[in-house]
């Protein structure tokens, strides 16, 4: 699964006719669930044909319960499987739920579908509120409450389930089959889907479908399930179920560099850095259960995440790259993980966040010719504004049209820090002066002062430390830089006291939060200096009156101030997030690469035992922080991902190595 340089679009939703108020697909004439008992018909087949009730009850708690669902449709299965959950959940247990579907269903037809059943009205409203747009890749939502993650995977289930598959794990306890009509409708059902499903299912891992189709059931018994006919819902003769007794793992689709082939279940994780990246890390490992000490050189949220205030952002392409689909499909957890924090009253709106997103201005070209096509396919997401539209929603006329990117919006750095830190499983010590992590016997990291003393230790540690990751032993190779931004505080007047929403364009300007907007911001590579500079205000003053030209900034009596910071971005201006390699062997291990770039080794990653590292966010921390913890996280506990494998190898820390052996310069 990898759309590198194809044509980037929003998917097209699922045409859907109604008859007597039940969806059926335009296209195959699938009927989405029984005209007698939709309800009724999920529960027996998918349900009572995995034994999901009798098996959670006697689950362990010690991993997630998985069900991949292959076609969500309208969402009925997952609705009635999270109620189902939620009264036969042991204590302390997680559901982690994947459904895949490549023409995701539109909220309004989700709803009128689902409308029947005022049992489920609670879940099908919260999961609503948080429905990803239709975009390629996996989406992720956390549901602590329910002690449920749902990843939605929209796009081709068979490109989904083997690019799962090529990471070589099992996960899945029970499979449902659902949203097809294979007579009518092949979808994604062949045999590599199959074989897929084979690889990624636990031993024992069961399946259910409404069908009987004869290809379906052979192609599952040529993946290796045991497959059983029971009697069919309703009128229906007959349905398939099964399970498989032994995994069938497939071959490695490529060199395993960016995977962790040791997975651990640590009881204590050490985070280096009270910043965006060390916060998200240790809010991701507490909300799996896991207790963490977060040991902060300084104050929390200092250095490059002290400004008072930046904003969640990402930018479109007209073709899918690495950089491109990592920024969008950030910026979409981002978004939604920040409403969820005001949800909980975490963040308080108006002072630590504004919602309403924001407005990049853009220029005409081919790519806003392209969006303006086919943006209308994801209504939620973003809209092409034109230069009148821009004006009458911010009370400024802009230098230009752009596009109004409708979710997210300003934050204060320091304020998600707080709250995301502020958890009973999380230990937070500030001015600790800087630190480094030093391997000890049992298997443990040891946090020491520059004195030697040990100050923390723990099975697995996380360097979340900005450019000073390269201060620790092991990852002094990253090829990381220093950039310097200035922000300029600008006190609000009577032409911005009413701006609703930030606005980009080479700088960003967003509503004033406490009387002060935090604009920005210069752009200094190389640059370390800490001292507030003149010219780089002035700098900021220009883009903003470039950007709005009728804006009337005034130097305020005694001159500008801001905030200095120093961003830490890698070569490729893409996060570094995942186990640490051990430079040395991983060398030796994959040397081969210098004569054959093509070839595929299979030989596990060499890593530093529980080491990694979560570093070059560079000016978008806010957007890209939460996704870039939660792969970080999944590679260290061996969980299913939440993002497809190219994403996932576009910011593992060994990329820099494995390009540099292919280049025939190994670091």
């Amino acid at each position: 699964m990898n759309p590198t340089q194809t044509r980037w679009t929003p998917l097209p939703p699922l045409a859907i006719d109604w008859l007597n108020g039940v969806p059926v697909a335009r296209q195959s004439g699938d009927v989405f669930f029984s005209t007698e008992d939709g309800v009724a018909e999920s529960d027996y087949v998918f349900i009572q044909g995995n034994q999901l009730r009798e098996r959670w009850t006697a689950h362990v708690c010690d991993q997630p319960f998985v069900i991949a669902e292959v076609g969500l449709g309208t969402g009925l299965n997952t609705c009635l499987t999270i109620a189902e959950w939620l009264k036969y959940r042991p204590s302390g247990a997680t559901l982690h739920y994947l459904g895949f579907e490549k023409a995701p269903v539109r909220p309004d037809d989700m709803q009128r579908a689902l409308s029947h059943w005022p049992e489920l009205e609670p879940i099908i409203t919260a999961l609503l509120e948080r429905w990803p747009d239709p975009l390629l890749g996996c989406q992720r939502r956390h549901f602590p409450q329910w002690g449920l993650t749902l990843d939605l995977w929209w796009g081709d289930a068979g490109d989904s389930l083997q690019d799962l598959a090529g990471q070589g794990r099992q996960w899945i306890d029970a499979w449902y089959l659902d949203g097809f009509a294979p007579a009518r409708e092949p979808g994604p059902w062949h045999q590599a889907l199959y074989d897929a499903m084979a690889s990624l299912s636990r031993p024992s891992a069961t399946f259910a479908t409404f069908t009987a189709a004869g290809d379906v059931r052979r192609g599952l018994v040529a993946a290796g399930f045991e497959v059983s006919k029971r009697e069919g819902f309703g009128g229906k003769r007959e349905a398939l179920c099964g399970q498989i007794l032994q995994p069938r793992p497939i071959a490695p689709p490529m060199t395993p560099w960016d995977l962790n082939p040791e997975p651990l279940s640590p009881d204590h994780v050490i985070v280096l850095g009270a910043g965006l990246a060390g916060a998200h890390a240790a809010a991701a490992l507490a909300s799996r259960g896991i207790p963490v000490t977060v040991l902060e050189s300084g104050g929390m949220a200092g250095a490059g995440s002290g400004n008072l205030q930046g904003v969640t952002y990402t930018r479109l392409s007209h073709q899918h790259n690495p950089l491109t689909d990592f920024s969008l499909a950030a910026y979409g957890h981002a978004t939604d993980y920040y409403q969820s924090l005001v949800t909980s009253s975490a963040l308080t709106e108006g002072l630590d966040i504004g919602l309403g997103g924001y407005l990049q201005l853009q220029d005409s070209d081919d790519i806003l010719e392209h969006l303006t096509t086919v943006l209308p396919l994801a209504p939620n997401f973003a809209r092409v504004l034109s230069a009148t539209e821009i004006a009458a929603k911010i009370g400024l006329e802009p230098r230009c049209g752009g596009i109004h990117y409708l979710r997210g919006g300003w934050l204060n750095p320091h304020a998600v820090c707080r709250a995301l830190l502020d958890h009973p499983l999380i230990s937070l010590r500030e001015q600790c002066g800087n630190l480094s992590l030093q391997p000890c016997p049992g298997g443990l990291w040891q946090a020491q002062d520059q004195g030697g003393r040990c100050v923390a230790e723990a099975p697995a540690a996380i360097v979340a430390t900005a450019q000073r990751v390269m201060a620790q032993r092991g990852l002094e190779w990253l090829p990381l830089n220093t950039i310097r931004g200035q922000t300029t505080h600008l006190p609000s007047s009577s032409q911005l006291n009413e701006l609703p929403i930030a606005v980009c364009d080479q700088g960003y300007l967003p509503p004033a939060r406490e009387g002060i907007h935090c604009m920005g911001a210069s752009f200094g590579p190389g640059d370390i200096g800490t001292d507030e500079r003149e010219a780089e205000h002035a700098h900021n003053v220009e883009m903003q009156c470039t950007a709005l030209p009728k804006l009337d900034l005034t130097r305020p009596e005694g001159g500008w101030r801001g905030h200095i910071a120093h961003r830490c971005n890698s070569n490729d201006y893409l996060p570094v997030a995942g186990m640490a390699p051990n430079l040395g062997a991983f060398n030796t291990c994959y040397e081969r690469l210098r004569h054959d770039r093509k070839r595929v080794i299979d030989t596990p990653c060499p890593l530093q035992p529980g080491l990694a590292v979560l570093t070059s966010l560079g000016s978008r921390g806010l957007s890209a922080a939460p996704l870039s913890a939660q792969v970080l996280i999944d590679q260290m506990l061996g969980t299913p991902p939440a993002v497809p494998r190219y994403l996932q190898r576009a910011i593992s820390p060994a990329r820099f190595a494995e390009r540099a052996l292919k280049r025939g310069e190994p670091l």
